[in-house]
């Protein structure tokens, strides 16, 4: 397992989602071929505990089904990975009810496989996706039928879906697939002296995951906006790069990239999830000059905050970041190419592409913000009120119009 796990993204992800493949065709025989449902408990599987954004979205959903008044039991997977081979994971409560497991296609394919299906064939199973790329996974529609819904964060993500079902042959899946945002029910208080943030200067902030493909998130293209709006070092701004996960290349690209300039850093503290909230409301503008979003829950976040968003628009922040509540940048369409990210494996073409932002809009927007801060009041005041409208999908009414609750009790 350690050997597996030193190799690059491009060879580790095939073998680990090939193994799971080869493991469950053996298992799936014994999966229940029709629905034989009771009614039950409302069961949130995720990765509950952890500090990943898979982990944070699914306490989201978990807290936006609760607030809604629903009693949920949370429940994390992650102990069920080492009972793939002994099904000997067990699941809360009795076969019944609903299961919401907030996790990508193979981490459900795990679920199945590491219980018995003695413990869920019960219950109605909901998945909750994201994908990245115009383009799901052939695998995730050969296991969208075990499951009798899937939620998505954006209509991206469910076009995703459909194109790769219609692929695959399977045009009837589409109906399971429902769009579901994410659920923003609070926002955090800034603390800008707490992160080495000046009052007197406009502060601009890039994050991103190594983990998240660096390509995908494009780092290079804020440094490079930066630099293309302020050729020299300026009092009034000042960019922080917020990386997580940063290896020594990496790191040694960026650098070379800022130059030796003051007025860009990298910022490598590790926060927890309560401290990387305040961080990210205490700048005045988030820059994300991403090639793809399943959903951009980063920039949601700011917005509710005020904050100006100047972000590349195309993929799932289509839906709720527009020009009256933030700096959409325009893009042409350039072919998916991920050489050692988590897209290392997607199949070349002409259905995968991806956004490559124009790096000179982004430079005029961040020129305009910071010399003429008040073009934002507007835009900010639409930009907090942006996630209340996408709740509404959680509110108690809508959801009690959803096929799920027929297994409650």
């Amino acid at each position: 397992m350690l050997g597996l796990r030193t190799l690059p993204l491009k060879y580790r992800l095939p073998l680990i989602h090939g193994g799971l493949e080869a493991i469950a065709l053996t298992r799936m025989g014994a999966w229940p071929k029709t629905d034989d449902l009771s009614p039950g408990r409302l069961l949130v599987s995720g990765f509950l505990t952890e500090s990943l954004g898979i982990g944070r979205a699914g306490r989201m959903t978990a807290d936006a089904l609760e607030a809604a008044g629903y009693a949920v039991e949370r429940h994390d997977m992650r102990p069920a990975f080492k009972h793939i081979i002994d099904q000997k994971a067990v699941l809360p409560g009795e076969n019944g009810g609903v299961w919401l497991i907030h996790a990508n296609a193979p981490e459900v394919l795990v679920m199945l496989m590491a219980h018995d299906p003695s413990q869920w064939s019960r219950r109605y199973r909901i998945g909750y996706w994201a994908w990245e790329t115009p383009k799901a996974p052939a695998q995730w529609a050969r296991m969208a039928k075990w499951l009798h819904e899937i939620w998505v964060p954006s209509t991206f993500v469910r076009d995703a879906l459909i194109v790769a079902f219609e692929a695959q042959g399977q045009t009837g899946l589409s109906e399971r697939v429902r769009v579901m945002p994410h659920p923003l029910l609070s926002g955090a208080a800034p603390d800008r002296a707490r992160f080495g943030l000046q009052d007197h200067r406009c502060e601009a902030l890039s994050l991103f995951d190594i983990k998240s493909s660096p390509a995908r998130k494009n780092p290079w293209a804020a440094i490079e906006a930066w630099l293309a709006a302020f050729p020299e070092p300026t009092d009034k701004a000042a960019l922080t790069l917020k990386v997580s996960g940063i290896d020594a290349a990496t790191e040694m690209h960026l650098t070379n990239l800022i130059g030796g300039r003051d007025d860009i850093r990298l910022y490598t503290e590790r926060l927890s999830d309560a401290d990387m909230d305040r961080f990210m409301v205490s700048f005045d503008i988030l820059l994300s000059l991403h090639r793809s979003e399943g959903f951009g829950l980063s920039l949601l976040e700011a917005m509710a905050a005020g904050v100006a968003v100047v972000a590349t628009d195309w993929s799932g922040n289509t839906d709720f970041l527009k020009a009256d509540n933030g700096y959409p940048v325009p893009y042409d369409l350039i072919p998916l190419n991920d050489p050692d990210g988590a897209y290392s494996a997607v199949k070349r073409e002409r259905a995968q592409y991806w956004a490559e932002p124009d790096v000179q809009a982004a430079a005029h927007l961040l020129r305009e913000l910071v010399y003429d801060p008040g073009i934002h009041t507007e835009k900010a005041r639409v930009a907090r009120l942006t996630p209340a409208v996408l709740n509404r999908a959680w509110a108690r009414e809508a959801l009690d119009d959803m096929p799920f609750n027929a297994w409650l009790s």
